[in-house]
């Protein structure tokens, strides 16, 4: 029942950054989405997904609907890995050569 556009979108910062960092990403944006814990309760971003994060993830889904709650999910997932390339790129300058090609093919 759960989210498989999600399940493919953290595939990709999961390869590249590792599957901790990928969790974290649903961790922070489910738990940003939660409406002040009305729908669920807040997560904690420990990278490991878990019964709680599963559990918040349909809890999410079924409080936004299926279609559009994905979307929006796989909005915050993608915003927040463009956040993570734009930092790497800030951080280290030699990163800056990558970005372009990051932000191009990685996101969306």
């Amino acid at each position: 029942s759960r989210a498989p556009r999600a399940a493919t979108e953290l595939f990709d910062p999961g390869a590249n950054m590792g599957p901790g960092v990928a969790a974290t990403f649903l961790q922070r944006a489910l738990t940003a989405l939660n409406r002040g814990g009305k729908d669920y309760p807040d997560l904690v971003p420990d990278g490991r997904v878990g019964p709680n994060t599963l559990a918040a993830l349909d809890a999410f889904l079924d409080a936004r609907g299926r279609s559009g709650g994905e979307t929006v999910l796989l909005r915050a997932l993608e915003a927040l890995q463009g956040e993570r390339y734009l930092r790497l790129a800030e951080r280290r300058p030699a990163n800056e050569a990558f970005l372009y090609g990051w932000l191009a093919n990685r996101i969306g």
